[in-house]
């Protein structure tokens, strides 16, 4: 039987790749941390950036990805819920 990651589990993934690159990172390493396909992390990528979570910036060709203090408060958060899901035996 294959589990799948929730969305939740998904941006923890996506966030804790991010800060182990140092908190920056182009989006094709990101693609391989988070092992996600293009289309998925561009749908991610979306809703960090919109919620302010992420930054995107751009320094000649390449575009880079930082976490914002907010992205840094929703990755402890998520991973405070993470831990208290697990002490439960529910998966998250």
């Amino acid at each position: 039987m294959i589990l799948r990651r929730s969305k939740a589990q998904i941006l923890l993934d996506i966030l804790a790749s991010i800060q182990k690159e140092n908190g920056k990172i182009k989006k094709t390493h990101l693609m391989y941390h988070a092992n996600l396909t293009h289309e998925r992390l561009k749908k991610y990528l979306e809703i960090l950036l919109l919620n302010n979570s992420l930054k995107e910036s751009k320094t000649g060709n390449e575009t880079f990805y930082s976490i914002t203090k907010k992205g840094y408060d929703f990755l402890a958060e998520i991973r405070r819920l993470k831990k208290m899901s697990e002490a439960f035996g529910i998966p998250m």
